[in-house]
Order: structure tokens, then sequence, then C-alpha cells
């Protein structure tokens, strides 16, 4: 009897439908480096940002996919803000809106609110003024 393989299905890499309505919810389902409102099509009137980029293929480093990693942004990653912030990775990373690869997204700030305010993303889908909420 010939065996045949099974067909392996693609590895989820992304956040949790629970996390993504978080990160929304905490943005008041605004672009939290613009401010302006984001539409309901994933991927083309708003992304889920990657503060510390996910590995190729993903992360096992279960904090990647985080509210504290995580940005709504208007646009896809060629356009709105996520495609500034992926095309001008140094003022990305001066507006914390993206974290070094061994940098603790809890404990780097965020420009927020249409750049007038700076704000600590939590691991449980808000803001703070400090770090993690401590």
């Amino acid at each position: 009897m010939k065996r045949t393989a099974l067909k392996s299905r693609p590895t989820r890499t992304g956040p949790s439908s629970t996390v993504v309505d978080m990160v929304l919810e905490r943005a008041q389902y605004s672009c939290e480096a613009c401010g302006s409102g984001v539409g309901d099509r994933r991927g083309v009137d708003y992304s889920i940002h990657h503060r510390r980029a996910r590995a190729m293929g993903g992360s096992s480093d279960y904090t990647t996919n985080l509210p504290s990693n995580l940005l709504l942004l208007c646009g896809s990653a060629t356009t709105g803000c996520h495609g500034f912030v992926e095309s001008n990775r140094a003022a990305a990373v001066a507006a914390g809106w993206l974290v070094l690869s061994r940098t603790d997204p809890r404990k780097v700030p965020v420009l927020v609110e249409h750049g007038s305010r700076w704000a600590y993303l939590t691991s449980d889908g808000r803001y703070s003024d400090t770090p993690d909420g401590e």
C-alpha cells in the first residue's frame, strides 16, 4: 500500500483575533500614527503592524503578538502610515513605531494620537504613562 503524505497547513504567525480586537479597541478604530479612522478591510484599509518585527516565517517568542508590540496603522505595507513606517525606518524608530530586534516593546514609548502624545503600550491592550502599566 502506497502512503500519501498529509498536506500541511500553513502556520499562523500573526496575532489572534482576540488580540486584534484589543488593538482595534485601544486605537478606537483610528490609525495610531495619524489619527484617521480606518475602514474594515484588514491589509487594505488598515494593518496590524509589529513594532518589533517577526522573524522570517514567524517567531516562537510569545511576546511578538502581544498588544504591546502591535500598532493599528492605516494602509498596507506599501500605503498609508504603514507604508511610511516601512520606507522611513529611522523616523519610525524615533517615533517608537518600530523597535529594534532585541528590545522589549513594553519599554519603548510610542508617539500616538497624531503626534500629540507619547505612551507605552501594555500587554493587556491599553495605553500607559509608564512601562507596561507599572
